[in-house]
Parts: structure tokens; C-alpha cells; sequence
């Protein structure tokens, strides 16, 4: 079975002798670093690049997903740094997303061949093999989360945070939308795990910094990989998933404009 693991720079040591391979996709080249764990095939793709050199808005979320399809990857378990806006998910906690609102204007964010149904886009399977790992380890898991996606690079204000909150939002950020639509497109199942890193604009008198999101990160490296792994190690093929379904579905829906469109 083959297992994708999206996140930052600080996560390449999830996986030992990783083997960095590159994946040529229509939209660019992909850096992906290639293991093994629990006698699963392991594909690490930093979602930054190499060397985290892209803000969020710069991201090829389209060739890195696509990458991970090219590959035989068909679930992708999902990493990624928030603010919170709810003070039950304090600094330093993990939150487990099982819903999403995107507010993003600045972006491609979809490969635009035909429409699929994402009603619910984080794969059920997926998210509760995360809560039975954090259970196994002992890890403290918030079980649901709906994460705001902002297009960035700036953090929000004081305003926005405000109004999120009304909407019923828990954590912001501003990369998981775009990847959740794209796998959601590609048929991939997908579940993420976000850790907050700071209270959202307004939520305290701190003002989100970036060196207090790398120390959160680094602080928390060792739990987050820990539930990595197990939620690996439990992880199964029970069929097709509900993001295979809706990807069938879309197609067969659109076939005949497709073929035309490859005619």
C-alpha cells in the first residue's frame, strides 16, 4: 500500500533513509522523498518545496498533488501549522479537520475539468485512524475542526478573526482548502492534522510571530510524528474510498466532453 504524507520542512526525519525522488507533472517538478514504514511504500512531499522557500500563495498545490497521483498514491494523510481561533484548541494542540470554508481569491485552486462532489472533504476512514493512533499514544486530539482557508502571505486582523469565529470556524489558515479541493479531484482520500501554533488575531495580546510558530513546531515535532507513524501503521484498503466514488462519478459524468477534449 502506498501512503502520502503532506507537511512542512521540519518533517523531512519522518521517515528514515528517505530516498528523494522527482516527479515531472504538467504543471512542474516535484521534490518527494520516498520510504518505508510498517511494509507501506512512504511518499513525503514538502508542501514548501525542498527548502521551504514558497509562501502558501506560491505553492504549486496543482503539480504536488498531481505528483502524489502519478505516483499510485490514492491516501494522503495531511500535516499543517494554524492559528486557532477557538480557546479549547490552545498553542501547541492538534486539532483533527472534518470540515473547511475557503475565503481564497489569489489562486488556482482547482484543474478545472469537470465538478465533484465534497460535501464531506476529509475521508472518514482516514480521520479515524488518526483518533485511534492519537488514542494508542496518547496523544491529546481535538476530534473535529473547521478550518478557514485565507489566501496570505499576511496574517489576518483583528476584524476577520472576529467574524470567522461567528461563521462557527476553529482554526485558520492558508494552505488546506486548496489542497483538500485538488485531492477531492483527483480521487484521493485525504485527512489532515493541524497544530496550532498561535491565537488567532484579537485572540490574546500576542501577535502571531514567526519565530513562536517555529518554536510550537519544533516543540511538538516529536508527537506529531509519533502520530504520523502509528496512524500509519494502522491505516488499511477497505475498497474504494468516498473521494474514489465522487472522482468516478465526476467523470462519468463529463466522459464524452472529456474524450472530445483528448480528440
Amino acid at each position: 500500500m502506498k501512503i502520502g504524507v503532506i507537511g512542512g520542512t521540519g518533517f523531512y526525519d519522518l521517515l528514515k533513509e528517505a530516498e528523494k525522488i522527482e516527479v515531472t507533472t504538467e504543471f512542474g517538478v516535484v521534490p518527494v522523498f520516498k520510504g518505508e514504514h510498517a511494509n507501506k511504500e512512504v511518499y513525503f512531499l514538502p508542501r514548501h518545496g525542498e527548502n521551504h522557500h514558497c509562501l502558501a500563495h506560491e505553492v504549486n498545490y496543482r503539480a504536488n498533488m498531481l505528483a502524489l497521483k502519478q505516483l499510485g498514491v490514492h491516501h494522503v494523510l495531511a500535516m499543517c501549522a494554524v492559528g486557532s481561533l477557538n480557546p479549547e484548541i490552545p498553542v501547541g494542540h492538534f486539532a483533527l479537520l472534518d470540515d473547511f470554508v475557503d475565503v481564497t481569491t489569489n489562486r488556482v485552486k482547482t484543474y478545472g475539468k469537470y465538478s465533484v462532489d465534497i460535501s464531506r472533504p476529509y475521508d472518514e476512514e482516514l480521520r479515524q485512524y488518526f483518533i485511534e493512533a492519537a488514542r494508542q499514544t496518547g496523544i491529546e486530539l481535538t476530534p473535529k475542526a473547521t478550518y478557514i482557508t485565507v489566501d496570505g502571505p499576511r496574517y489576518e486582523t483583528s476584524a476577520e478573526i472576529k467574524l470567522y469565529r461567528s461563521w462557527g470556524m476553529d482554526v485558520v489558515g492558508m494552505t488546506n482548502g486548496t489542497e483538500a479541493s485538488l485531492a477531492r479531484e483527483l480521487g484521493i482520500a485525504y485527512a489532515v492534522v493541524t497544530l496550532a501554533t498561535d491565537m488567532a488575531a484579537g485572540m490574546t495580546d500576542v501577535a502571531p510571530d514567526l519565530e513562536m510558530h517555529r518554536s510550537v513546531v519544533k516543540n511538538n515535532k516529536e508527537k506529531m510524528i509519533k502520530l504520523f507513524l502509528k496512524t500509519i501503521e494502522l491505516v488499511e484498503t477497505n475498497g474504494k474510498s468516498e473521494a474514489m466514488l465522487a472522482y468516478e462519478r465526476a467523470i462519468e459524468a463529463r466522459k464524452d466532453k472529456l474524450a472530445a477534449t483528448k480528440a
